[in-house]
């Protein structure tokens, strides 16, 4: 590797490894308590990640390209959604193990990765992706939910899914930019100030969300076998499903770059964080949280290669 393409590549991961370093750190030296870092992710997930979907979705060049790539992924998660079901009752008896496979960390990982790499006017490539997942996710978290102590009831957890601001925001830039009003905005006036309000609260959001993983890190001893399986069984299904999407992408005419490569992050990313909050016993949890970081640990080497290529 060429001197430039080295720093070239420092440039795009080592703000990431600094953050996780800086989360790692804080929780060590308990320079910031949890309720601070969950502070931090109720911002970043709450006002920042919405207006970054808005602003990529409202602006997005939608067609049929991100409708082919959303059918592929779909059709992917559905597959390993109903194997997690056949892994648990033959040999991983984890009550939250099904949520492992019916979503990827999208949110605290995915968009913001895409976006370091590729600049927010692209996140609509991964945010698609988020919102076509949620037809597995959803009923997997319902049924996870259904009777879980103290948890809400299915409907609770469904309505407030279904209400969050980040699906939201999802929606109504997905019906400006479909039904053309966007285009109204901008000749009104309005639709800069839009762009421009969102884009300035969505600048912090990715140093905010690598820091909190890096702060949320950990691999627990008693249940390490267990973990090093499962995550090895979601790597390798969701690197095959890649291979399969990709093949099904050459055949499509005129497919962006960018689109596959949101396809490969997407399939390198963690499962979805919520794993931990969905299980019943501790040990569901220290399952949940040791595969996610073991695959949080595989998803940054795969950005890295991912940098290193595209530049």
């Amino acid at each position: 590797m060429s001197i430039d393409k080295f720093f070239s590549v420092a440039q795009v991961v080592a703000p990431i490894f600094v953050a996780i370093f800086l989360g790692v750190l804080a929780k060590r030296r308990q320079l910031m308590s949890q309720e601070n870092v969950q502070g931090l992710q109720q911002f970043a997930l709450k006002f920042g990640m919405p207006c970054v979907v808005f602003t990529s979705c409202l602006t997005a060049d939608m067609g049929a390209e991100s409708l082919s790539s959303m059918a592929l992924v779909l059709t992917a998660v559905v597959l390993s959604t109903g194997l997690s079901f056949t892994l648990q009752k033959k040999r991983y008896p984890y009550r939250n193990l099904p949520m492992l496979f019916s979503a990827q960390e999208t949110g605290m990982m995915g968009i913001p990765l895409f976006i370091i790499l590729f600049g927010t006017q692209q996140a609509y490539r991964m945010g698609v992706l988020d919102l076509i997942q949620a037809v597995t996710a959803y009923p997997v978290i319902a049924l996870l939910s259904t009777d879980a102590g103290e948890n809400p009831t299915v409907s609770r957890i469904v309505r407030n899914i279904l209400t969050s601001p980040l699906m939201i925001m999802s929606m109504l830039g997905l019906f400006l930019n479909l039904t053309g009003m966007v285009a109204w905005l901008n000749r009104v006036g309005i639709g800069g100030v839009i762009t421009a309000s969102t884009s300035f609260l969505s600048q912090p959001i990715s140093a905010l969300m690598i820091f909190s993983v890096g702060y949320n890190f950990s691999l627990a001893k008693e249940c390490r076998k267990p973990v090093l399986e499962i995550a090895g069984i979601h790597f390798g299904l969701f690197a095959v499903a890649c291979a399969a999407i990709q093949g099904a992408l050459f055949l499509l005419p005129n497919v962006d770059n960018l689109t596959r490569w949101a396809v490969l992050l997407y399939c390198a990313l963690p499962a979805s964080y919520l794993s931990p909050g969905l299980g019943r016993s501790t040990e569901d949890a220290t399952m949940a949280s040791g595969v996610c970081s073991v695959l949080t640990v595989t998803c940054l080497a795969v950005f890295c290669i991912m940098a290193a290529v595209i530049a």
